[in-house]
């Protein structure tokens, strides 16, 4: 049963334990035997024949399974190492696993005792290329690719909703208008402030810069650029004939930026409508093949894909009355497209994440306190929805609050006058396996920045 083939472990040294799947019923009262490769070809005593019996089941256990355990089995040799490397012994398992099974019910008094002959004579040439220059070497090609961590292709989608200090108001900004230039820009022309610098970053994969200025006194102009940055440990599958390699340390990468500009124009004083045009980018790697040493040592070689596009937004803002805001935006109309996922250089059909999508946006206000929710649709239904606060205590103060209702993300800012201090928890939306913080907090949770209003 090759199938059920598994490997040593270095703690304990040499322990290892698999399941056959069949009842005790089938294997008692008989004799099986189980075959160790290791990295000497001097090895003696490689096959181990074991008799089944109830009595040998052990008692101590908590659950229904039956168990047999093999004591002092040792390879007389006078090696330093008898095991493989974890990389070979990874890869040996893979093609002694793939090796045709005994048909119980088929099997002679001869193949009973020692096996089949095909599979005495794949054991023995397995052992002599092991044990002579270690398994496998060469060039391996990528063959499939694992689930991801990495969000491909909706940075602009989770932008609003889950980093942002300004979590519920994206969509109808007023008191606070650091990110209107790339959710609402329509509300730019009914800002109190006739223009706005800011910058929101966590210095590390995530950044906002944008500013805008009322050109006139019904027409006004914004830019702004966004730039993310994710990373992970992704497991593939390397291919080399018929031999293959599980890999679950491949570096993936992925940067995404959007540049905008917005002009925005007032047709009265309750009523403005905006538009954007943005210019996005992805940079991404994929893996190509995988070179082994003689050393086991595995070198990867990617290639470098990038993806841009161009689109635009249209937006609006209705001030119903003093206390209640609307705003809406209908983002990238033209349907643009960027990868959805990391693909295989011989792939066909290659995944796209589509970008149109459409946000709302209502505040309330009410003296100090205001109240704001967002809610935003793609092509596939609603991404997320998003309830916030902000409060002012004192003046040249602001303290806002957030919360995503699906993602569960959440914001806590507090504002002195020009600079800006936040706590953004994505909740593990942005992958960053490669470079964690050694303090949890501060893992890209921790943002700063500077919000000027201009006179």
């Amino acid at each position: 049963m090759p199938a059920r083939s598994t490997v040593t472990t270095s703690t304990p040294s040499g322990y290892f334990e698999f399941n056959t799947g069949l009842p005790l019923s089938t294997l008692q009262d008989k004799t099986i035997t189980m075959y160790a490769i290791s990295k000497c070809t001097g090895c003696r005593e490689a096959a181990k024949r074991i008799f089944i019996s109830e009595d040998r089941d052990r008692q101590n256990k908590n659950d229904e399974k039956q168990y047999v355990t093999i004591k002092d089995w040792m390879l007389k040799t006078n090696c330093k190492e008898a095991e493989l490397i974890p990389l070979a012994a990874d890869s040996v398992l893979n093609v002694v696993s793939r090796q045709q099974g005994q048909d119980l019910e088929k099997m002679t008094a001869a193949t009973a005792l020692v096996g089949t002959p095909a599979f005495l004579n794949f054991l023995t040439t397995l052992t002599t290329v092991v044990g002579a220059t270690g398994f496998p070497t060469g060039i391996f090609t990528v063959n499939r690719l694992y689930e991801h961590e990495i969000n491909y292709g909706q940075f602009l989608q989770a932008s609003p909703m889950y980093h942002s200090a300004n979590i519920g108001f994206n969509f109808s900004p007023s008191r606070d208008m650091s990110e209107a230039v790339f959710w609402n820009p329509s509300a730019m022309a009914l800002s109190r402030k006739p223009g706005n610098i800011s910058l929101l970053t966590n210095m590390k994969n995530n950044g906002k810069l944008s500013g805008f200025y009322r050109i006139s006194d019904r027409f006004s102009l914004g830019a702004g650029v966004i730039f993310t940055m994710q990373d992970e440990f992704r497991r593939a599958m390397f291919v080399q004939n018929q031999d293959m390699r599980w890999e679950d340390s491949l570096v993936m990468e992925l940067k995404e930026y959007a540049g905008f500009i917005s002009p925005a124009f007032k047709i009265n004083n309750n009523i403005s409508i905006g538009a954007s045009v943005k210019f996005m980018k992805q940079d991404l790697n994929i893996p190509n093949f995988a070179t082994v040493e003689n050393d086991g040592q595995w070198n990867f070689t990617d290639s470098n894909v990038q993806k841009t596009a161009i689109d635009a937004d249209l937006s609006a803002t209705w001030k119903i009355s003093p206390s209640f805001q609307v705003g809406a935006n209908i983002m990238n109309i033209t349907g643009s497209e960027l990868y959805k996922d990391a693909f295989l250089p011989s792939q066909v059909s290659i995944p796209f994440q589509g970008q149109r999508s459409y946000g709302l946006g209502l505040q309330y206000k009410y003296a100090r306190l205001n109240a704001g929710a967002d809610i935003l649709l793609t092509e596939d239904g609603l991404f997320d929805a998003s309830l916030g606060l902000n409060f002012v205590p004192f003046n040249n103060a602001l303290i806002s609050a957030g919360l995503s209702l699906q993602q569960l993300s959440y914001s806590v800012a507090f504002r002195m006058k020009h600079f800006r201090i936040a706590f953004i928890d994505d909740n593990g939306w942005m992958s960053n396996e490669r470079r964690p913080g050694k303090i949890n907090i501060l893992n890209g949770r921790i943002y700063g920045g500077f919000v000027f209003d201009l006179n």
